[in-house]
């Protein structure tokens, strides 16, 4: 019987092996790099959707956001550090009109109240602490009804310098931080008043 080398001409196993290893070596690795990416484009789409995690900021949010308007005597919502900052009231306007105006514009679901920026609300305490907690409430109820397709959406918001052209999932992010935003110029105005704000909590 003639030999494998007679029959195949000179057969070199190291080489050939080698060229299998790294052929099977790149195919396992696109392999892993689609997964990956797939993996970090589903990531981006749930990252800050997982709702039961999100939904517990909001709520975590509205508490802390009624705790510091609470701590302000109902006759200092009229106070303001200076005459172009807005009065303690009118920033726990904004925080709870904004919520709903932006809420109501990626859902289209009904808020608890109309907002209009542009026009002026009724900023004394028991008017805000009902809007704060109407507006949370809503934000908290229509979250987990938000569907891929408006997530994706994007809008154009001139005054949203740095993001102009922001999809839903960014509008929900900024939504978060513009609360933030707003309740901690109210704390500084407790201490300009004496009172200590309420502890953070997040």
């Amino acid at each position: 019987m003639q030999s494998l080398t007679t029959l195949c001409g000179t057969f070199d196993y190291d080489s050939t092996m080698r060229k299998v290893l790294s052929t099977s070596l790149r195919i396992s690795i696109a392999l892993l790099l689609l997964v990956y990416f797939g993996a970090a484009e589903n990531t981006k789409l749930d990252s800050i959707l997982d709702m039961q995690d999100f939904v517990q900021d909001w709520e975590q949010s509205k508490q802390f956001t009624l705790d510091v308007a609470n701590a302000m005597p109902a006759e200092f919502y009229n106070f303001k550090p200076n005459p172009d900052e807005m009065t303690f009231g009118e920033q726990m306007a904004h925080i709870a009109g904004g919520n709903v105006f932006r809420f109501h514009q990626i859902t289209g679901i009904q808020p608890p109240f109309d907002f209009d920026p542009s026009k002026p609300v009724t900023t004394d305490k028991q008017s805000i602490l009902k809007m704060l907690d109407q507006s949370f409430d809503y934000v908290i109820v229509v979250l987990p009804k938000i569907t891929s397709e408006q997530l994706k959406r994007t809008w154009h918001l001139p005054s949203w310098q740095g993001r102009t052209d922001p999809d839903g999932r960014a509008m929900l992010l900024n939504m978060l931080v513009h609360t933030a935003h707003h309740r901690a110029q109210c704390e500084v105005y407790l201490r300009l008043k004496g009172i200590k704000p309420p502890d953070y909590r997040f």
